[in-house]
């Protein structure tokens, strides 16, 4: 969007803790939006939309979450006169797909690419993306974490993972929140902090993540990744685009799964058989998309 309509500006909610992972832009003001507290009433929410629209009289307002905390904005939006353009969940196809009755869903960014032309401003879809030109590394990132259980790998599956990594020469970053962090028994591999995270995007190897925000931070940063999908699917259409080269690990073998689009933490089967993933295929992976002169011909 900012880089098709570079002379309108944008500005971007989303939730505090995610404005300190994404890059700068001069087109897009980013502001943390605190839902879960401060603006955690309806109320609340519908008067600070309100005080916003009131200061701003947007030309164009997208509701790319399409959620019970973006609808009262979005209505507000309507009656201050801006274009409003929604986001299509697909729900009906959602839910044949996880009954197996649906093969593939509509990718995610073909549905925001609709909402922004509903709201006037047409997006040429697909994009074309520049060939990511990275120089080799040895660094590894490995992000095992995700909000929900069906989406993270098991910590002893990420401890052989670093090991190994590390036995070929390699140095292993470990990429999440500090909560998450300080649940880290295996072998001793680097932290990054907030400040150091865009550079080691920028710089790494390969990354290793889960169907969560991390795989879309390394699409952003061209970083050559490995997803690894347990309770849900590529097919389900959250896949980024991406500059670089991107494999893709699933579970197989469950009829059980994907069990849901999103993630969850239940199961129910009551074991998660799906994060039973062969440490050999993530490896495998990693050495198709890894940019890096370590060793890993052998596997």
């Amino acid at each position: 969007m900012a880089q098709s309509y570079p002379d309108y500006k944008i500005t971007f909610f989303t939730r505090p803790a995610f404005l300190e992972h994404l890059p700068d832009h001069p087109g897009i003001e980013k502001v943390g939006l605190d839902v879960d507290d401060a603006y955690a009433s309806p109320v609340s929410l519908f008067l600070f939309w309100w005080g916003w629209l009131r200061s701003t009289y947007p030309e164009a307002w997208v509701d790319a979450h399409a959620h019970l905390r973006s609808m009262s904005g979005t209505w507000l939006a309507a009656r201050f006169g801006a274009r409003v353009g929604k986001l299509e969940k697909h729900r009906a196809l959602r839910k044949a797909f996880l009954a197996k009755n649906v093969q593939k869903l509509p990718l995610v960014q073909e549905s925001y690419a609709n909402a922004f032309a509903q709201a006037g401003f047409p997006i040429e879809w697909p994009i074309a993306l520049p060939n990511a030109s990275r120089p080799l590394s040895s660094t590894l990132l490995l992000a095992p974490f995700a909000a929900h259980e069906s989406k993270r790998i098991p910590l002893e599956t990420a401890y052989a993972l670093a090991a190994w990594w590390q036995g070929l020469g390699g140095t292993v970053v470990l990429m999440g929140h500090f909560s998450e962090i300080d649940g880290w028994n295996g072998p001793n591999v680097l932290f990054a902090r907030p400040d150091q995270e865009a550079s080691l995007w920028a710089e790494a190897a390969v990354a290793v993540v889960m169907d969560s925000a991390n795989q879309h931070l390394a699409a952003l940063h061209g970083t050559p990744s490995v997803t690894v999908w347990m309770g849900t699917a590529p097919e389900a259409g959250f896949v980024p685009v991406h500059p670089g080269e991107q494999e893709h690990v699933q579970s197989s073998g469950l009829s059980c799964s994907p069990c849901s689009i999103y993630g969850t933490s239940k199961c129910s089967r009551g074991d998660f058989a799906c994060h039973q993933i062969p440490l050999a295929q993530i490896q495998k992976a990693i050495a198709k998309v890894a940019r890096t002169d370590l060793p890993l011909h052998a596997l």
